[in-house]
């Protein structure tokens, strides 16, 4: 079993905590031997047991550090982000998990399968990808206490290899893999890969990839979905189309139930800029095996997506995603339509007045848009953008707080009367976070 992938990676350097020395020695070799006839011999070593991977469920984000070339003295690393889900299986003598990563601007999936045999007391480990499609040959082994290694004869480029896989468990909250390869029967090792596990917080179950990053342009998404179909389409959005889209840069900021809306899902997709998503809609819609995997059964549940405002921050510097991470509650989001001509003045009115007000009574998590008015080059997804329309989102700690607050606004009858002079309408949706959204209500 050789873990690698079938194209090259042209990643943006990251920090790697892995080392960058890269050759072993043969002692590297534990519990493993090379016979006179030149087969590979493994034994489990005394502790090895079926609880040696019963730290690793759970969801990990990952920086894997890659050597370019292999077997050819090179020195020169790539780097770059990955996610991980892991699950105990067969009543924890396996366990299973997929992998997930964006190399080169294409998604990738990888799928592990990790055995352990109660007879020989050896672990196998299986690999298979989307590039390969197939189910590697098994490298087998133990772990010596907190160290794993596990061992397969394979081929790699024409080179008869002997493969290790190295699992340090340590720090079982931050686990790191290797591998190397050895040319001459495990005289010496060339390693060529590791991967810094970090287990997610229960409060950020998805990719890091999703935080830290500055939204220019966001789109508000309002689906009606077929009559009876809308947990449904959550629990398979929410199941396929969160990972798959943050590691190509289309960021799911949170999905919602909208009140009094049976039949409707809203969700925000933010994107650094607008040739961000220029770039990111082909890639996803068209190229992406996820979503050529799992649209159909997505379209099936779908009566009507067309209802997609584009957006951009009245702020020119952006809005971090971490804005939204932060709040817990629900989620207010107030359209206001202006009258012809007349958004400016709506929006000094409501910057220099009305948002000072909000903040004397205690609303003071809002975030302003306006339409992003750029052209949508990506016409098979259409977009509303009313170019006489203000966004309002607000967070609230749940709806007994914003019927308080609202009450409160509605008093200031001098502010209600100018906007209401400056506006054709407004509407207004009260939505609540699913289970998998950055927000959760509040008790």
């Amino acid at each position: 079993m050789i873990f690698d992938f079938a194209f090259q990676l042209s990643m943006a350097m990251l920090p790697a905590k892995a080392q960058t020395i890269n050759k072993a020695s043969a002692n590297e070799m534990t519990n493993a031997s090379i016979t006179k006839k030149g087969e590979l011999k493994v034994i489990p070593s005394k502790t090895s047991s079926q609880s040696d991977f019963d730290f690793f469920p759970g969801s990990w984000n990952i920086i894997n550090k890659k050597l370019k070339t292999r077997l050819n003295n090179c020195t020169e690393w790539e780097n770059f982000n990955a996610r991980q889900d892991v699950n105990l299986i067969l009543n924890g003598i396996g366990n299973s998990d997929m992998y997930y990563a964006n190399l080169n601007g294409t998604n990738f999936e990888g799928m592990t399968l990790r055995l352990f045999n109660p007879k020989t007391k050896l672990w196998s480990i299986y690999w298979a990808d989307s590039n390969a499609g197939k189910l590697d040959l098994p490298v087998t082994g133990s772990f010596e206490n907190n160290i794993g290694r596990f061992y397969a004869k394979d081929i790699y480029e024409g080179k008869k290899v002997i493969v290790m896989f190295k699992w340090d468990k340590s720090d079982p909250a931050k686990p790191v893999w290797s591998q190397a390869f050895s040319a001459d029967n495990g005289k010496t090792w060339e390693w060529n890969w590791y991967m810094n596990f970090e287990k997610t917080s229960s409060s950020a179950k998805d990719p890091e990839l999703s935080e830290n990053q500055n939204i220019k342009v966001l789109e508000l998404r309002n689906y009606i979905l077929k009559p009876g179909k809308r947990d449904d389409f959550i629990n398979y959005f929410e199941k396929h189309f969160i990972t798959s889209q943050n590691i190509l840069g289309g960021y799911v900021l949170g999905q919602f139930r909208i009140k009094n809306a049976g039949n409707r899902f809203l969700w925000f997709r933010g994107f650094n800029d607008m040739n961000s998503r220029s770039v990111y809609l082909p890639e996803f819609y068209r190229k992406s095996l996820v979503w050529q995997k799992y649209k159909a059964g997505a379209n099936e549940l779908i009566a009507d997506n067309d209802d997609v405002h584009l957006l951009k921050p009245l702020n020119n510097t952006g809005i971090n995603t971490n804005s939204f991470a932060r709040h817990k509650g629900i989620v207010v989001v107030d359209y206001y339509t202006a009258n012809d001509n007349q958004l400016d003045q709506l929006i000094n009115l409501y910057k220099a007045r009305y948002a000072l007000y909000l903040q004397s009574i205690g609303v003071n998590n809002s975030s302003l848009w306006v339409s992003e008015l750029s052209p949508n080059d990506y016409p098979s997804l259409p977009v509303i953008q009313d170019k006489n329309l203000l966004v309002v989102i607000t967070f609230y700690k749940n709806e007994a707080d914003y019927q308080s607050k609202l009450k409160l606004a509605e008093r200031n009858t001098e502010l209600q009367g100018e906007i209401k002079k400056l506006v054709k309408g407004k509407a207004t949706m009260i939505t609540y976070p699913t289970e998998r959204s950055f927000g959760e209500i509040a008790e």
